[in-house]
């Protein structure tokens, strides 16, 4: 992971001279140059794996804060909300910025400033084959309707929908259905409630695409109020509330909430019918 961001960086910053882990730099480092400093691993979530905090250190000569400011703007423009793959592992992830770490640095030592960048890396797999997914009606017909929906309204735009978990090499932009809870409540003798909490993912690196796909889906939720589940049977799911946050990362918390209802009968054995009864006076 770090082998594949040192060379992202590279490839995107033609100022870098280099990129370092921290006990490689030093005072003779020719500036400026970049430091990567990784954190530990931590398992965030089962749909897009495990969670790293990584810091690029961006260091130049002890001038003007100015190119700190030049540089972290390309180290955002190449790392945030980008799929990057190591090719030595096969290994895809994405990293997300969180801010800055702290506040800037005058190293007097190695005649340097610098700045803190903080990103999450999200790593999607380490491993070279996609893990079986459990798949649900519920999500499947709504990942088919958001589809719909997408294709009609964002021309232009060739969207890519899964469920449940990302998989290895996913496309962007691409949407996300998951189940973040499921519950049944009994309406009587004869019926039952099915709620779901579902929560979608939109995923691309333009903000622009991602605030319009949004607001569309969520605006189309509330317009069409009730997503088929199964057109032949006739049967419907109902959409409750649905709500969505401009603020939240796609990879991490999802942008859209909403909960899908539907009513079910219960499953009742058949008795033989009663052709006669027969009795005596006692």
């Amino acid at each position: 992971m770090r082998n594949a961001i040192r060379e992202k960086l590279m490839n995107s910053i033609p100022e870098f001279k280099d990129v370092y882990e921290p006990h490689v730099a030093g005072p003779q480092s020719e500036k400026p140059y970049g430091v990567i400093r990784q954190g530990v691993d931590t398992e965030d979530n089962e749909w897009a794996g495990f969670r790293r905090i990584v810091e690029i250190w961006p260091y130049v000569s002890r001038t003007t804060f100015t190119k700190v400011d030049d540089l972290q703007k390309k180290i955002i423009e190449a790392l945030d909300q980008q799929l990057i793959t190591n090719q030595a592992t096969g290994a895809v992830f994405s990293c997300v910025y969180l801010g800055t770490a702290g506040q800037d640095v005058t190293d007097h030592e190695w005649d340097a400033i610098t700045r803190g960048l903080r990103f999450a890396v999200m790593a999607v797999h380490q491993v070279e084959e996609d893990p079986e997914v459990s798949q649900d009606a519920w999500v499947s017909a709504l990942s088919d309707w958001s589809e719909q929906q997408l294709n009609e309204q964002e021309s232009g735009q060739a969207w890519s929908f899964y469920e449940n978990r990302l998989p290895l090499g996913y496309q962007r932009p691409s949407v996300l259905w998951r189940i973040s809870n499921h519950r049944a409540t009994s309406t009587g003798k004869a019926g039952f409630l099915i709620d779901k909490e579902v929560v979608g993912h939109v995923i691309s690196e333009s903000p622009d695409l991602r605030m319009s796909a949004v607001s569309l889906l969520v605006e189309q939720l509330v317009s069409d109020i009730k997503i088929p589940l199964d057109i032949t049977s006739r049967k419907y799911m109902t959409v409750v509330q649905p709500r969505g946050d401009f603020l939240a990362d796609g990879l991490n918390r999802g942008q859209i909430t909403l909960r899908l209802t539907r009513r079910a009968k219960r499953l009742t054995e058949e008795a033989p019918v009663i052709n006669e009864a027969q009795g005596r006076e006692i």
